[in-house]
């Protein structure tokens, strides 16, 4: 692989080749002029040549033209309603192939992608800032890296691979936490003295209760920076196990908008946590590109006994 100094990186740093085995390029295609602008910029600011163009007919139909080792970036906000479904498709092609894709999304447009793309290895960026930005390209080296990425442009890859591999420790530790089991608990430790209470088959707690939980939780921006509490896995539990008592349906774009974090940050978590077992994705059965988003039945048990222990002890705030 040819090696491309970076501005501002290592000089050794391995990029992808295109099909002549030069340097990569970015295709960004966007109907928004300043948004496929700056992708095509902080492409650049890394070391990527890029070319922006806007997202119609013709612009899509270059998506099946790019080369094997381009990145091709769709910026899809402001997507016509009549051209949406194509370009989905077109990039759906183009990812069977194994081809470097990345989406970015509004909100409102969320629900659609992740339908399409959230059980695969395609990034996913939902208003994403320039270190996002920066930080999805860098992924798409080919290197392992988390389906939706997040980060700072200064800092790049190492710091952000670790903070994936963080991330997946915390899952697996809940994960083994909802069965019941302890963090570890495959290896060799000693028996903590503490008195573990056995699980209530019928937890007293209902969605009010886990609702009250959640208010009072957001108080705590009232009071201190909200980067504190950055962390959206609590927050993210929380609201799907009161939908769940309340016998609704969470969308991706829901739940994001619960995790107060931004965008691109609550679909990594999301991503994360679906992959460790927490979190289980349901096809809507009115609309083949929706899906909600639920507890799987190990981790809602764990969340009911937890809740319900917290509220023998009269513990409000969780």
């Amino acid at each position: 692989m040819r090696k491309v100094p970076a501005m501002g990186d290592d000089p050794n740093q391995d990029w992808p080749v295109s099909a002549d085995g030069g340097p990569a390029s970015v295709l960004v295609c966007g109907a928004d002029a300043l948004a496929r602008a700056e992708i095509a910029e902080v492409a650049r600011a890394i070391g990527l040549p890029a070319e922006a163009v806007g997202l119609d007919a013709d612009g899509i139909a270059r998506f099946g033209r790019a080369g094997p080792g381009d990145i091709l970036v769709a910026e899809l906000g402001g997507c016509p309603a009549g051209l949406f479904d194509d370009a989905l498709s077109a990039l759906r092609r183009r990812a069977d192939r194994g081809l470097p894709v990345i989406v970015a999304a509004p909100l409102d447009r969320i629900d659609a992608v992740m339908g399409e793309f959230g059980g695969g290895d395609v990034p996913i960026l939902c208003q994403p800032t320039p270190g996002d930005i920066a930080a999805a390209l860098v992924g798409a080296r080919g290197r392992p890296f988390p389906a939706v990425a997040e980060g700072k442009a200064d800092e790049l890859y190492p710091q952000l691979q670790n903070l994936a591999e963080q991330m997946a420790q915390v899952a697996r530790a809940l994960a083994q936490l909802s069965q019941g089991g302890q963090p570890g608990a495959d290896g060799v430790s000693a028996h903590a003295l503490a008195f573990r209470a056995a699980p209530r088959t019928e937890p007293d707690v209902d969605a009010a209760y886990v609702r009250a939980i959640i208010r009072g939780r957001r108080l705590r921006d009232n009071y201190f920076p909200a980067e504190l509490f950055a962390d959206p896995a609590w927050d993210m539990l929380l609201d799907l196990m009161a939908a769940r008592l309340e016998g609704g349906d969470v969308a991706v774009s829901s739940l994001c908008i619960a995790a107060a974090v931004p965008p691109t940050t609550a679909l990594r978590w999301i991503k994360t946590l679906t992959d460790s077992g927490l979190f289980v994705r349901i096809a809507d059965p009115h609309d083949g590109r929706r899906v909600f988003i639920t507890l799987s039945d190990a981790a809602a048990a764990g969340m009911l006994n937890y809740l319900a222990a917290a509220r023998r002890i009269a513990s409000p705030v969780a």
